[in-house]
C-alpha cells in the first residue's frame, strides 16, 4: 500500500503543504472515503441550492388569485403583431379596478397609417371605439350578461378562448388561458433585470378539435397561435409578458406571433373613478354587439341540425 508520508515531506519540501493544517491520510482506502465524504457533501449542497420548479397549473392558479385581489392595477403596454409581414408595434396603457377597466392603444400599421382604440367599461357597458383613417366604429356589450353566458361556458375550454383583455381585464384573459390551454412547462427566466417564472402551454385537445372542425391533429389557421408563454414576476405572480406563438412547419421550430408587455406597474395605487366614464361621440352610432358575442359562446344550431333527417321517425305527442 503506498505510504503518503513521503508525499508530506516533499510537498513541504516544495513549500505547498502544512499551511491548512490539513493531514493527508497514510493511505488509499482513507483517502477514497474522504474523497467520497467530499461529493456526498457537494451533492447534498446542490440539492439545498437548487429547489424543485412550481407546478405549472398551480402557479397560474395562484397568479390568477393575486390578480383577483388587487383593488386596482395600473400598467404602460407595448403589443407586437407579427400575424403578417411586415410586423407592427402597438403602445398604450391599461387601468382596472375589479370589472371596471380602461385600455387605450395607439398603433402605427404599415404604410404609416395610423390608428386608435379606446374600450371603457363601466362594470356595466363595455364601450369601444375604433378609429382609422376616414373611418369610426364605437360599439358596446353588456358585460354582465356576457359574464353569466361565460359562467355557463366554464365547462367548454374551447370557448373561454374567445375572452379578450377588455372584457374582465388581466384576471379574465388569465382565466381563459387556464380553462384552454394545458401548461405544462415551468422554467426559471430574467425580464427586465429580475427574475420571473416562464410558463409555457398549448391549446387543450377538445380547443384544438373546435379549431380545427373536428381534427385533434388539425393545424390551426395562420392568424391562430399554437402555444403560449406566460412570464410571471416571482415576487407578486403578476404576468408581466405574455407571448403567443405559431409552429414552423415540420421544422418544429416557433416563432412569436404576438408579444404583450407590461411595464410600469402600479398595483393597489389610487383611482379616478372618472377614468371609468365613457360619452360616446355624437356623430356616430354605437353598435351593440352582444348578441355576437354569445353567438360565439354558443353558437346557435344550423337548419339541418335542427330538423330531423329522413331516416328519423317523427317525435311521438
Amino acid at each position: 500500500m503506498l505510504d503518503f508520508v513521503d508525499w508530506r515531506s516533499n510537498t513541504r519540501k516544495r513549500g505547498i503543504a502544512g499551511e491548512t493544517g490539513f493531514a493527508p491520510p497514510r493511505s488509499l482506502v482513507p483517502l477514497l472515503a474522504y474523497g467520497l465524504w467530499l461529493l456526498a457533501v457537494a451533492q447534498t449542497a446542490g440539492a439545498q441550492d437548487s429547489s424543485p420548479l412550481p407546478n405549472a397549473a398551480e402557479l397560474l392558479a395562484a397568479a390568477q388569485q393575486r390578480l383577483i385581489g388587487h383593488n386596482q392595477i395600473r400598467a404602460d403596454l407595448q403589443e407586437i403583431v407579427s400575424i403578417k409581414e411586415p410586423a407592427f408595434r402597438m403602445t398604450g396603457s391599461y387601468v382596472s379596478a375589479g370589472l371596471k377597466l380602461r385600455l387605450k392603444f395607439t398603433v402605427k400599421l404599415p404604410g404609416n397609417v395610423q390608428g386608435s382604440l379606446l374600450e371603457v367599461c363601466d362594470g356595466e357597458r363595455l364601450w369601444s371605439v375604433t378609429e382609422l383613417p376616414g373611418a369610426t366604429r364605437v360599439t358596446r356589450r353588456d358585460v354582465r350578461q356576457i359574464l353569466s353566458a361565460l359562467e355557463q361556458a366554464k365547462t367548454h375550454p374551447e370557448r373561454a378562448a374567445t375572452v379578450d383583455l377588455a372584457l374582465g381585464g388581466l384576471p379574465a384573459l388569465l382565466t381563459s388561458l387556464t380553462q384552454s390551454m394545458q401548461f405544462q412547462s415551468v422554467k426559471e427566466d430574467t425580464l427586465a433585470e429580475h427574475k420571473v417564472w416562464a410558463v409555457s402551454g398549448k391549446w387543450r385537445s377538445e380547443v384544438v378539435k373546435q379549431l380545427t372542425g373536428g381534427e385533434e391533429e388539425g393545424a390551426l389557421p395562420a392568424h391562430i397561435p399554437d402555444a403560449v408563454r406566460v412570464y410571471l414576476a416571482q415576487d407578486t405572480l403578476f404576468p408581466e409578458r405574455i407571448v403567443y406563438f405559431k409552429q414552423q412547419g415540420d421544422s418544429g421550430g416557433y416563432r412569436p406571433l404576438l408579444d404583450l408587455r407590461l411595464t410600469n406597474i402600479v398595483l393597489d395605487g389610487p383611482v379616478n373613478p372618472r377614468e371609468f366614464e365613457f360619452a360616446p361621440p355624437e356623430n356616430v352610432e354605437p353598435e351593440d354587439v352582444t348578441r355576437q358575442f354569445l353567438d360565439q359562446l354558443f353558437p346557435p344550431p344550423s337548419k339541418e341540425a335542427a330538423q330531423p333527417s329522413a331516416t328519423e321517425s317523427p317525435a311521438k305527442p
